[in-house]
């Protein structure tokens, strides 16, 4: 990759991740601003994974069908359109509006370039993913220290949203000067021979779908709920409460930057059967002891070390499991996984309502605890 290339990849997924973060640290603000509960912020974060879902399915058939270099601005002009929504919100509407094209145009990058990172060529593609999802990790650790910073400095609480318009102009204007780089390896990758897709519907591809969901079903939920859960059940103050989520995202950009290496070294199965079981004691910990700040930090951080290898390493997989039919696989692992995590967002946030979101977090650590049961069951095979 040149770097024009790079700098289209990293910036598009780290837009991603600051633009997806940036409502969960303001969740106490935006439920007090248009007086809504955890229910109905648990049902636009699922309405958003719907998003997720229409675009994982339609931008996997367009990679396989048609011009690449459109199908992913088509995706950028989307994710910008929900940041703007984000921007303007005067209303729930808005908010669900919002939620849902910032999710419709992430899942089109979430597909588009891991796809072209599948067909530039040969070699193992964990570390590459790793290092590529380590961007997401920085910007969904920034957006909560920049929305921290806002409350405590300012009365314009959505000035995350208008950092993230602006930054959406990036990735947009490094597509435009790779546009020949994406055309040829696009034009490469259509000349292949295809496999049947019968091929890619199997029971390994089940597995590898489930292991996905339950990850994001439990990795997802821990960063959106977690400043809530600080702020009422450990009585936290709001603004260090918005940090949380960027703790968490720190040790994921700790996790994929310093232990990108590991999955290759280890083998991506053996590697995840040991991340995974960390990852549930770190979690567990960081629920039942952090009692204070300096622990919940600390706990936070290890947590997100904990997650940080499992998705990229599981899509490494997938995308060098199936050689022929990127797009479609991709596309079935993205969509699947929307529709299963986005269900335990809407089921979590009716839990936290009724209950209080710490029998909410008893759900996210029993996400956890079947993931192992599914790791343990993927056939990394070729």
């Amino acid at each position: 990759m040149n770097k024009n290339e790079l700098i289209f990849g990293f910036s598009s997924f780290f837009l991603f991740g600051y633009s997806l973060i940036m409502t969960s640290s303001l969740i106490p603000m935006i439920e007090k601003t248009y007086n809504i509960d955890h229910s109905l912020v648990g049902l636009a974060f699922t309405l958003g994974t719907l998003g997720f879902l229409l675009s994982s399915v339609i931008y996997g058939y367009l990679l396989e069908k048609h011009n690449a270099f459109k199908t992913i601005l088509s995706g950028i002009i989307f994710f910008f359109f929900g940041n703007l929504l984000m921007l303007f919100m005067n209303s729930y509407i808005f908010m669900i509006l919002g939620i849902f094209f910032i999710n419709f145009g992430g899942g089109a990058l979430e597909i588009s370039i891991p796809f072209l990172i599948g067909v530039s060529g040969n070699g193992k593609k964990g570390k590459k993913l790793n290092l590529l999802h380590s961007s997401f990790a920085v910007g969904a650790l920034t957006s909560p220290i920049i929305s921290s910073l806002i409350l405590k400095y300012s009365n314009y609480w959505k000035g995350t949203f208008f950092i993230a318009v602006l930054m959406n102009i990036i990735p947009f204007i490094f597509l435009i000067l790779i546009k020949k780089e994406v055309d040829s390896l696009h034009n490469n990758y259509l000349l292949q021979e295809k496999s049947s897709l019968k091929g890619v519907f199997n029971f390994s591809l089940v597995i590898l779908v489930l292991s996905l969901s339950f990850y994001v079903g439990y990795e997802m939920n821990f960063s959106s709920w977690i400043s809530t859960f600080l702020f009422e059940f450990r009585n936290f103050d709001i603004s260090t409460a918005a940090l949380y989520p960027s703790f968490l995202w720190l040790g994921l950009f700790l996790g994929r930057a310093f232990l990108s290496h590991f999955p290759e070294k280890f083998g991506y199965k053996k590697w995840l059967l040991i991340v995974v079981p960390f990852s549930l004691i770190f979690s567990i910990f960081t629920v039942a002891f952090g009692k204070n700040i300096v622990i919940s930090s600390i706990g936070t951080i290890l947590t997100g070390i904990g997650f940080s290898t499992t998705y990229p390493t599981i899509q490494a997989i997938v995308v060098e499991k199936y050689k022929n039919n990127k797009g479609i696989a991709l596309s079935v692992a993205s969509a699947s996984t929307s529709i299963i995590s986005g269900g335990f967002s809407y089921l979590i946030g009716v839990i936290g309502s009724m209950y209080g979101l710490l029998y909410g977090f008893f759900i996210i650590i029993g996400l956890n605890i079947l993931e192992i049961l599914f790791v343990s069951l993927i056939d990394e095979k070729v």
